[in-house]
């Protein structure tokens, strides 16, 4: 006979991690789509292939100041000012010399021209006087082609699109044509929240019997995460509720399905009676990858695998800090695998400015901020918690610490790894491990 899934015992987070990436294949390996540059769902996107540039940047020397464009070994003596050049205006073909040109900040400098000397070091008379001892060769001049020269890679295959890429991507020239770019092609994700006890997010739950009930918030910050573009970049379907019976779970589960390739369930995954998500899944013929990871809180998540291959089912805790924690750690490493990026999302190495308990048994991850020391250098502050039922204390926190098991209190100064709750900064603490004095550790 079979084992019940959920009676094994549970794995090790980096084994279901593992477990979970490797299923991201179901949107890897599909071919890239064409998507506007010009449309905002670009946002979040990552490229398939890279973008070149169609021209040098700049394309001109550039007057980065409004002044005069000179010859530097004119400076020192009075200059006829030869007319002026606005930018956007094609410059005269050449300057006489011992004459400059007032010109505009952004404007192409006049060939045999070589410095911009800024208003308020002349007179901004005719002749112009210039009261500077010295004036440099390349003066304020942005140089043609410095940037980049065309052909030249701009946006590597895997940078994800945002606002400055996308003007990158533009200044490319990717909006010239039919301005569209090759992404890859993005997860779509359906979102079931179950359970008798939530109700709609609007509901002032005033009724005889709401005082044992809740508003669905995880069904709320779920779906704000997986949309930021930034973070996560999945394409969402409006979420649903399954009321605690197998017919109603059945059809929500069933229509899920039936439209993406990540289906997501908050609750119902545990061993009571109304935990009735495995049971539907089993029944479909999906395979139980993951049933149940030893990590606090997080402990029920589950993994399965559609018979075809083409669909996976995430159940997450209804605990709502539990399902933030599983989210960030195991649904965000699985999108960025999906999209062709590296699943690691980018943890810190940060020390503790408190010391925390620890679990005995598994490793804790809780909600912390970022402060910094006496001697301002970065250190991770963990608020107190009421368990993974605390959604409040959730609020201002930065991100997640991962506190190893152990008999005794993890101590202050040590060091912890650190996930910040976005996709921001992914060098700027680095990934290499260190020692309490910020040293890396080789």
């Amino acid at each position: 006979m079979t084992a019940d899934p959920s009676s094994l015992p549970p794995i090790e987070v980096d084994v279901a991690l593992d477990r979970l990436i490797a299923t991201a294949d179901v949107v890897a390996e599909r071919p890239p789509v064409e998507a506007s540059i010009r449309d905002d769902s670009i946002l979040g996107a990552v490229l398939a292939a890279p973008i070149l540039a169609d021209r040098d940047h700049p394309p001109f020397d550039r007057a980065t100041m409004d002044g005069y464009a000179l010859r530097a070994r004119d400076a020192k003596r009075p200059l006829i000012v030869a007319g002026s050049v606005a930018a956007g205006t094609p410059p005269p073909a050449e300057v006489a010399d011992g004459a400059c040109v007032a010109i505009a900040t952004g404007a192409a400098v006049p060939p045999g021209l070589d410095a911009v000397v800024e208003h308020e070091s002349t007179d901004r008379r005719d002749p112009l006087t210039i009261h500077l001892d010295q004036v440099a060769s390349g003066r304020n001049i942005h140089p043609k082609s410095v940037d980049a020269r065309a052909g030249d890679t701009l946006l590597a295959a895997g940078t994800r699109i945002d606002h400055i890429a996308r003007g990158v991507a533009v200044a490319a020239g990717a909006a010239i044509g039919a301005g569209t770019i090759l992404v890859r092609s993005r997860p779509r994700v359906s979102i079931v929240t179950t359970g008798d006890e939530v109700r709609p997010i609007d509901d002032p739950l005033d009724g005889p019997e709401d005082a044992v009930r809740i508003r669905n918030s995880n069904g709320s910050l779920l779906a704000s995460l997986l949309t930021d573009r930034t973070t996560f970049g999945a394409i969402l379907s409006p979420p649903t509720h399954a009321a605690d019976d197998a017919q109603a779970t059945a059809e929500a589960l069933d229509a899920a399905a039936a439209s993406a390739d990540l289906v997501i369930t908050v609750g119902g995954v545990s061993a009571g009676m109304l935990d009735l998500v495995p049971t539907h899944w089993e029944n479909r013929g999906w395979s139980a990858l993951i049933r149940g990871v030893r990590m606090q809180p997080g402990r029920p998540f589950s993994l399965w695998r559609s018979p075809d291959a083409t669909t996976i089912a995430i159940g997450l805790p209804g605990n709502p800090v539990s399902a933030f924690a599983c989210t960030q750690i195991f649904v965000r490493s699985w999108i960025r695998a999906s999209l062709g990026l590296d699943p690691d999302p980018g943890w810190w190495r940060l020390p503790l400015v408190d010391p925390v308990r620890r679990n005995p048994g598994r490793p804790v991850f809780r909600p912390a901020t970022i402060v910094m020391d006496a001697s301002g250098r970065p250190v991770i502050r963990i608020p107190t918690w009421q368990g993974s039922g605390d959604l409040p204390h959730l609020a201002g926190t930065e991100g997640l610490a991962r506190i190893d098991p152990g008999g005794d209190d993890q101590p202050a100064g040590s060091m912890v790894d650190f996930l910040p709750h976005h996709d921001f900064g992914r060098a700027a603490m680095g990934h290499k491990p260190t020692d309490a004095s910020g040293a890396v550790v080789t």
